[in-house]
């Protein structure tokens, strides 16, 4: 027979998500991985995969509109190559958009002491 397990200690086995909304406006993670993939509606669209201070996860999206941003603050923070994220602290901040859901861009990173 398998092991008989609480419901609450089984909960506690799940990963922890958090959805872009429930972030702060301005917040710290860590880069675990990135990927380049297609959407539902066919755009070819970067994933960023955080991990945060609290140890949940959360992935950000940045869709072909979002990418001139993102582009311009990783050249400011003198990433060459998107390999050159993983691993690193950095914090992250909202940006609205006219049209869209807000996202959140990496604008410094954190030296840890």
């Amino acid at each position: 027979m398998a092991e008989d397990i609480r419901i609450d200690e089984l909960a506690q086995l799940a990963p922890k998500f958090k959805r872009a909304q429930e972030l702060p406006d301005v917040f710290e993670a860590v880069v675990t991985s990135y990927q380049l993939a297609e959407d539902k509606a066919g755009r070819k669209c970067l994933y960023l995969t955080l991990q945060l201070d609290d140890g949940s996860r959360t992935k950000i999206k940045y869709t072909p509109m979002h990418l001139q941003d993102l582009v311009a603050d990783l050249v400011r923070l003198k990433i060459t190559r998107l390999s050159q994220l993983v691993g690193k602290k950095f914090v992250f901040r909202r940006r609205a958009y006219r049209i869209g859901y807000a996202r959140h861009f990496p604008t410094e990173m954190v030296v840890e002491k």
